[in-house]
């Protein structure tokens, strides 16, 4: 009789039958698997609780079993959507205080529960609908997971990879479940898969894209048989490219960026076995043809957008170890004594765009901006030299490590790059600061807006923008944490 091939979300339930398995189900010939055992990770040893912190791996609990998940920063994880909805019924969405995920990192294990899920859909694989409308929302396998800190120690925000994957791109995914594939022993007795839930890492190439088209790809797919392949409790573990961080630098360094996120696999069946409902339909799998993923290449602006977003429990979004106590306990504010206006950006703030100041004063805006707690967005470390955004945890940065005077000054999540940090020159017996680079020795800088309209009426057209310039002790160079009328209404200070 034919094996049966099952196409299928990559087993996050280990005990629980997936209802991914659809009634139309593809034939494939008989696989001759002989009497060997098919080891799905030829020599690949669990990954050590480093590497695990180090690409923020966890595992997904929610009411029905369990999948893989990742970290992209303190506070947003990353997994497969078919991980958050239940398998039962018309497939509902499980209640973000049913998923918990946990990670088993150096010291003491943690768990957090999840605050929020956003999953952007459920796939309809190959063109045929699952059986759950709930599922039918979008192509991407793809969910964000929002909780309240891991407290994961010196590890940076994962990169998304932007670009479009391409045929033969060397893939590092990451995945718990499987260990060894079901085989038939030597008395002829049939083994089942053995699932350990143990992370494992393995390297792929990827033979097809789709669309295979000019359009950007919804999945991706690597070949089974490259003497590795994670299944069986992986659904939404990360798939990574590494590549130079910046090419035309001679210092530049290898960093891995997240592609995908594990969704599905094509199986083959043990002869004489069912790897069908209501049975675990990973218990008798003796072959992976292909497994699929998700990419997160049209999503990545959404993504990068969501995981802005201030955790609903409190605290701030950023870098690990994110902004210190101390930091956060004595914001300020940066107002330019050259224009009085402080110095803005808004929690959500694009990590791309420059710094600029509140307009405060001009002919159509002339009653300033009086000291308030939301334009206190800025603190010091001077342990690390970096100056915070607190309300995101990102560092102000140089943009691109620039060394001419006028670079643009922006926030990034802190990589502990030399174009983040910077010594403060304080004034004497005053609440004013300079700000100098360690970088370029070049001091943060108010740059007015251009003058616009018609003399003899002339306006600044727009805010005056944060650069950096030669040190000359001018009042462009100075940041004070009040305006210019708090004297006025308070007295001395």
């Amino acid at each position: 009789m034919n094996i049966l091939s099952l196409i299928r979300g990559a087993a996050c339930w280990f005990g629980v039958a997936l209802t991914l398995l659809f009634t139309n189900i593809a034939s494939a010939q008989p696989e001759n698997t002989g009497q060997s055992q098919q080891q799905l990770v030829t020599s690949s040893p669990p990954v050590d609780q480093q590497t695990q912190e180090q690409f923020g791996l966890l595992t997904l609990t929610n009411p029905e079993g369990t999948c893989s998940a990742s970290m992209l920063n303190d506070f947003w994880a990353i997994t497969a959507a078919h991980c958050v909805f239940s398998q039962n019924g018309n497939c509902p969405p499980f209640a973000p205080n049913q998923i918990s995920l946990t990670a088993n990192w150096p010291g003491k294990a943690r768990s957090s529960q999840v605050v929020q899920v956003v999953p952007y859909g459920f796939p309809t694989l190959l063109g045929i609908p699952p059986r759950c409308p709930n599922m039918l929302m979008s192509p991407y396998d793809v969910a964000l997971l929002q909780t309240l800190g891991l407290g994961r120690s010196d590890a940076q925000p994962m990169k998304l990879d932007p670009r479009r994957p391409m045929n033969n791109l060397d893939l590092t995914g990451f995945g718990r479940g499987i260990n060894a594939l079901a085989f038939v022993a030597g008395n002829g007795t049939a083994v089942p898969t053995q699932l350990d839930g143990q992370f494992r890492s393995a390297q792929f190439a990827i033979i097809s894209i789709t669309p295979d088209s000019a359009e950007l790809p919804i999945t991706y797919t690597m070949p089974g048989n490259r003497g590795a392949t994670l299944a069986g409790g992986d659904s939404g573990g990360p798939s990574y490219i590494q590549d130079w961080d910046d090419p035309l630098s001679v210092n530049r360094k290898l960093e891995f960026r997240l592609m995908g996120v594990h969704s599905r696999c094509q199986t083959t069946c043990l002869p004489g076995q069912s790897c069908s409902p209501p049975n675990n339909p990973w218990t008798w799998v003796s072959a992976i043809s292909s497994c699929t993923d998700a990419s997160i290449v049209r999503l990545h602006d959404q993504i990068l957008q969501a995981i802005e977003a201030v955790p609903a429990g409190g605290g701030y979004v950023g870098s690990f170890p994110g902004t210190p106590p101390e930091v956060l306990s004595h914001k300020r504010a940066l107002y330019a004594m050259s224009i009085d206006d402080p110095l803005i950006a808004p929690p959500d703030a694009a990590i791309d765009v420059q710094l600029t100041f509140k307009r405060c004063h001009g002919v159509t805006v002339v009653q300033g901006c009086p000291v308030t707690a939301d334009l206190e967005q800025w603190g010091y470390d001077p342990a690390s030299h970096r100056l915070y955004h607190a309300a995101s945890g990102k560092c102000v940065n140089i943009s691109g490590a620039r060394h001419d005077p006028g670079s643009p000054i922006i926030i990034y999540p802190c990589q502990g790059g030399a174009n983040e940090k910077w010594t403060l020159i304080e004034h004497a017996g005053s609440t004013i600061w300079s700000i100098k680079s360690d970088l370029t020795g070049m001091c943060l800088e108010a740059k007015p807006a251009p003058a616009g309209g018609h003399p003899p009426v002339t306006m600044q057209a727009g805010p005056a923008t944060l650069v950096q310039m030669p040190c000359n002790g001018s009042d462009a160079q100075k940041f004070n944490s009040v305006d210019a009328a708090w004297y006025q209404r308070n007295g001395p200070h």
